[in-house]
């Protein structure tokens, strides 16, 4: 996967000043406050987007996006031109590696729009929201009520007129 970011960042001539890997000194750190934030008993963001065990004391929303996989397009109107963490997951031995990125949505779309991720988590800076999508075609929003009341609406209105 990382390969394949990379690869699209070239070609594309993203603005690696909006675009870029974080220092895999910091990898551990965003992953495990990733995982504490939200995911149940500190657990693995892996398992907790495949089984939906994000904390219950957050607000959650989750929908199927079969019908609307271009979902993702919409990112730059539900995020502003804020910068965020996006984690791209790759599995080895049914285990989870993680990429972690910095980028702006706009950026964001383009490389979702070339490498085609099975999971992938955008998480906020401030690590208060979190939206994934998992290979099962479900599109997770988790953090706190206001954010996820504003992505819930957007992502009704997409599968409503895809």
């Amino acid at each position: 996967m990382r390969d394949r970011i990379e690869t699209i960042i070239k070609e594309l001539h993203l603005n690696r000043a909006r675009v870029f890997e974080v220092s895999p000194f910091q990898y551990r750190t965003i992953i495990q406050k990733t995982e504490n934030q939200f995911v149940k008993n500190s657990g693995n963001l892996h398992w907790a987007n495949i089984n939906n065990r994000f904390r219950s004391s957050l607000s959650q929303y989750s929908q199927s996006i079969g019908n609307c996989p271009l979902w993702f397009q919409q990112l730059d109107k539900m995020l502003a031109d804020i910068p965020c963490y996006v984690l791209f997951e790759d599995s080895r031995r049914m285990q989870p590696k993680y990429w972690v990125y910095e980028m702006y949505p706009l950026e964001l779309i383009t490389i979702l729009n070339e490498s085609n991720p099975d999971d992938f988590y955008i998480v906020s800076k401030k690590f208060d929201w979190l939206i994934s999508e998992c290979h099962e075609d479900i599109v997770f929003v988790v953090g706190n009520t206001k954010t996820v009341e504003r992505f819930s609406k957007k992502l009704n209105r997409l599968s409503q007129h895809p």
